[in-house]
């Protein structure tokens, strides 16, 4: 009893020296007191500022970029209904067989000795397929392929055709019962018989207007510009 006397005048004595050390021994008690009304920081439910400065459960700010905002939509969550698809317009068999039919004899040459005379003699062999009009258009004298047929006499080369595609022409009408637009797509490959050198290869396309004739027949009566 007596050294916790002699302790606390001591204490009392050392305090009193200063008033900063009678504030700071003033001010333990009270922060105690604080804490224990308090209670445990766990316990304790989470105040607006604690929220926010966690981040957990506040709103992010409006704004927080400082560049333009993305413009790519999130990724959906769900099956995609697909949109609606372009009609399409199909040739028939006939249809199909007369523009194959013309574009593959226009285009197919033989240079090789006995064989074509000219160029335009192709032309001669699509008459099955073509109207009096555009036959007698096709087979006129001419002086195209000029340069093209003499590089193929002198090859002695083979022509041929090699169809990649043929239908109805994009932003074309459907085809009627007495009209149709066509597109062949194709491969030109030429192939010298003399001298050094292999195939060459071109592509080409053509579109065309059939027309159908009296006796029921598919026949090209237009040749379209490649637009």
């Amino acid at each position: 009893m007596r050294r916790l006397l002699r302790v606390v005048s001591w204490l009392v004595r050392w305090t009193a020296r200063t008033p900063r050390r009678v504030l700071g021994v003033l001010a333990v008690p009270i922060l105690i007191g604080i804490a224990l009304a308090a209670g445990p920081v766990r316990d304790r439910p989470p105040s607006d500022s604690d929220v926010l400065a966690g981040g957990r459960t506040a709103a992010p700010p409006a704004a927080t970029r400082t560049g333009p905002r993305p413009t790519v939509l999130p990724a959906p969550t769900g099956p995609v209904t697909p949109g609606p698809t372009l009609p399409s317009f199909p040739l028939t068999a006939e249809q199909r067989a007369t523009a194959v039919g013309y574009v593959t004899a226009a285009n197919t040459h033989d240079a090789r000795p006995r064989r074509d005379k000219a160029f335009t003699d192709s032309y001669t062999r699509t008459r099955p397929y073509v109207t009096d009009e555009v036959f007698a258009q096709v087979t006129a004298q001419s002086r195209r392929g000029d340069y093209e047929w003499g590089q193929w006499l002198t090859a002695r080369a083979t022509v041929a055709v090699r169809v990649r595609a043929a239908g109805v022409p994009d932003g074309a009408p459907a085809p009627t019962a007495s009209t149709a637009y066509a597109r062949v797509e194709f491969e030109q490959v030429v192939t010298p018989t003399a001298g050094a050198g292999g195939p060459t290869r071109s592509d080409g396309a053509i579109n065309l207007l059939l027309t159908k004739a009296a006796d029921g027949r598919w026949l090209v009566s237009r040749l379209l510009a490649d637009t």
